[in-house]
């Protein structure tokens, strides 16, 4: 097995165009297109215990909070994903519904619910974003 050590990787024919082959060889990507742009998670006290490209959050009542990046996005149009984390990992259904998405943040609000009845706003909670930064 061949190491690969770079600080750097850039595309032959763009700076930004770094393609991947798919497992089966069959289909390639754009290796950027692929990447998280940002995530986080935060504790059922809303305060991040770990993120990536977060600037800042801040709880805006029972689980609603509004968060914005440190590097934008190139547009609102991009997807956040949410799931559990701590002891709601479990969880029969994971909601996020974001609202006043724009390129440099958004206001969320995420939580989980277990066993069909409970719902747990207020649990430890994660989001990743995909999508184009600026």
């Amino acid at each position: 097995m061949s190491t690969i050590i770079a600080d750097n990787l850039t595309g032959k024919t763009a700076a930004g165009n770094v393609t991947v082959t798919s497992e089966g060889g069959a289909a390639t990507f754009q290796l950027q297109q692929g990447l998280a742009k940002a995530w986080f998670e935060i504790g059922s006290d809303f305060v991040l215990d770990d993120s990536h490209n977060i600037a800042s959050m801040i709880d805006d009542g029972t689980g609603l909070f509004t968060y914005t990046y440190t590097n934008s996005m190139d547009s609102a149009n991009y997807a956040p994903n949410a799931g559990p984390t701590g002891g709601a990992r479990n969880t029969a259904f994971i909601w996020v519904e974001t609202t006043s998405l724009t390129s440099s943040g958004a206001a969320a609000s995420v939580g989980t619910q277990s066993g069909g009845s409970t719902a747990l706003a207020d649990s430890e909670n994660c989001m990743a974003l995909h999508g184009d930064l600026a």
